[in-house]
């Protein structure tokens, strides 16, 4: 027999049931709220990590670049400096030492860049730093090396005559490399022919008394806003203030011995 309280019970709890799901389900304002805030809060800081690391990434990509032109440009003027002076010996006689002058250069003035002009006899195949080649064995190869202040290229005007050049500022020549700002050059000068450098100077009083180089050049990144706010060193080893321009910029280095003028040396 169905009574009214069972039928009043069994109405009622399946409506008390839907009411217990109705409060369960979704969110409320606050928590949706808070959810917000969490997202947002972690695409923060996954926004700067990543700005940070391409940061990085973009200034180690810089330095790369600067040290690899850095190493170039020591490495195209130190290949003439070895050859400085060097006399080729041809079949029918026998020649001991270089006619002309094998290394000079003018000194620049304070934030101007040095100049560089070198000398050799070149064999047959031999190119000049403008890529002209050597038609006869005992032509003589001049290597001018300059920079162009204006555009920060390393600049080179070779020549090849029959006989040794006058030596003189450079030309403007060929570009060989840009982003370069600067090049000092100071002259090892052996004064007493011990083969061995008793003083360094910018300008030496006889040109046939130097035995070595050092130069240096100062190279830029391409970029602009790789660095932030500070100093760098330049050639002569003063600390200045990086430019509104915030390149990257390193001094780059090397000492390189005149092989026509020292025996046994690499």
């Amino acid at each position: 027999m169905i009574t009214t309280s069972t039928i009043h019970q069994e109405g009622f709890e399946p409506e008390q049931e839907n009411r217990k799901l109705n409060a369960q389900g979704g969110f409320t304002l606050i928590e949706l709220m808070i959810g917000m805030i969490v997202g947002l809060v972690l695409l923060l800081v996954i926004g700067t990590v990543f700005v940070s690391s391409q940061g990085v990434f973009r200034e180690q990509e810089d330095n790369a670049r600067v040290q690899e032109n850095g190493r170039f440009a020591l490495e195209i003027i130190g290949r003439s400096i070895k050859q400085a002076g060097h006399v080729e010996i041809p079949f029918t006689g026998f020649k001991v030492e270089f006619t002309g002058t094998a290394i000079s250069g003018t000194n620049g003035s304070a934030g101007v860049a040095d100049t560089l002009t070198v000398q050799f006899e070149g064999a047959i195949g031999d190119s000049d730093c403008e890529g002209t080649v050597v038609g006869v064995a005992g032509q003589i190869i001049q290597n001018h090396f300059n920079i162009d202040a204006g555009n920060a290229e390393l600049q080179c005007d070779g020549q090849i005559s029959d006989t040794p050049l006058a030596p003189g500022a450079p030309p403007i020549g060929q570009v060989l490399l840009s982003d370069v700002e600067d090049l000092q050059i100071l002259y090892g000068v052996d004064t007493n022919s011990d083969q061995s450098v008793d003083q360094y100077t910018d300008l030496p009083a006889d040109w046939e008394q130097v035995i070595t180089a050092r130069i240096c050049v100062l190279i830029r990144s391409e970029k602009t806003n790789v660095v932030s706010a500070g100093n760098y060193l330049d050639c002569n080893g003063a600390s200045i203030a990086i430019p509104s321009d915030r390149r990257l910029r390193r001094a780059f280095t090397s000492t390189i011995n005149l092989r026509n003028r020292i025996n046994d040396t690499p």
